[in-house]
């Protein structure tokens, strides 16, 4: 019976990947509704979207202050604030 369960999930995921995707993300969503509230969920969904583009603004930096946080070290930014 597990084996027949593993086989048909791989199954689906060969032939049915978005579909599969977009299932478990409705199902988190919905659980998470559930067990946070749609307004904390939409803010936890508004930082994410925020993070993902000033992380992506990052990546695709070539100068200026965005290429400067590429650069950061993080046991600098710790010593910085142990000192203050």
């Amino acid at each position: 019976m597990k084996e027949e369960c593993v086989q048909l999930f791989q199954e689906a995921w060969r032939e049915h990947r978005g579909c599969v995707l977009g299932a478990f993300i409705g199902a988190f969503v919905a659980i998470s509704i559930l067990l946070f509230g749609f307004w904390n969920m939409l803010f936890i969904g508004l930082c994410v979207a925020v993070g993902l583009w000033l992380g992506k603004q990052i990546d695709d930096a070539d100068d200026g202050w965005l290429q400067n946080l590429r650069e950061v070290n993080p046991r600098d930014l710790r010593e910085m604030i142990r000192r203050k």
